[in-house]
């Protein structure tokens, strides 16, 4: 492994604290792996899934629209008629400007307050001297994919994990999302930090790193358990990749025919002689 790119360069040795960061490390390493693989499965799955069973969603919703309708019309009941109109989706009533009332104007925030927070209003400066979001974007992108290219290393391990991070930076990129480019830039310093070699100095250090590395994978772990909370991602957890659009399918036809049989029912229903 290209142990400069990885972060610790001191030899180990087991039971030292240079040891067990770099088990944290190693562990980082694969939850971050594990997770872009996991993203990458469920957007390739959600991709096949609309353009696969979106027309049997479809239908599922047009079913359901129907048996709104005869349920309000059969029993006139309010709670029938507000479900009805929240498929139609008419709920909500636009506003009327002649009418009414003005929105409340976001109240002014306190000059002695403002004084108090952390992040202050900055000087004026020339617009021509401030660069664009995207601009600033564009160069933190470049930066990274310049250092962090899995070309740039042999070792298999290493090139996963750094096809992972770009992963993450080309998402990023893409939102033009400049805190999370900005946080991957101090991550990508963190990890390839080889740190004082003075020994008193290396202890702070290390315990730092320590602190640092274990709040990223917990932050790691936790994202990739609300992708699998999904109802998708619920799926993908139990068949596997390779079925998942199968058990959805047979799910969807399931409610299809369940809803069908409701829909025949208020049918016969309606015809009845009251």
């Amino acid at each position: 492994m290209d142990v400069a790119n990885i972060g610790v360069t001191t030899p180990t040795t087991p039971g030292t604290l240079e040891d067990t960061v770099a088990g944290v490390e190693a562990e980082l390493t694969q939850a971050q792996i594990d997770l872009e693989h996991t993203r990458s499965q469920l957007d390739h799955l959600t991709r096949q899934q609309h353009s696969q069973l979106g027309p049997l969603y479809d239908q599922l919703d047009q079913l359901d629209l129907d048996i709104a309708g005869l349920r309000a019309t059969i029993t006139g009941d309010p709670e029938d008629l507000r479900r009805l109109q929240q498929l139609y989706g008419t709920t909500e009533q636009a506003a009327d400007p002649l009418t009414d009332p003005l929105p409340e104007p976001a109240p002014a925030i306190d000059p002695e307050y403002a004084s108090t927070l952390r992040f202050t209003e900055p000087e004026e400066t020339p617009a021509e001297a401030q660069p664009s979001p995207a601009k600033v974007a564009q160069r933190l992108y470049r930066d990274l994919a310049r250092r962090a290219h899995p070309d740039l290393v042999q070792d298999p391990v290493e090139q996963e994990r750094r096809s992972a991070f770009i992963a993450r930076v080309n998402d990023a990129y893409r939102r033009l999302d400049l805190y999370e480019l900005q946080r991957l830039a101090e991550e990508w310093a963190v990890l390839n930090n080889v740190g004082p070699g003075d020994p008193t100095v290396r202890q702070l250090w290390l315990r730092q790193r320590m602190i640092w590395l274990k709040a990223r994978l917990a932050e790691s772990r936790v994202e990739r358990e609300t992708l699998l909370s999904s109802p998708i991602g619920q799926v993908l957890l139990e068949v596997g990749a390779a079925q998942v659009l199968e058990v959805l399918g047979s799910r969807l036809h399931e409610q299809i025919n369940m809803k069908e049989q409701q829909l025949n029912l208020l049918r016969q229903q309606l015809l009845m002689p009251r």
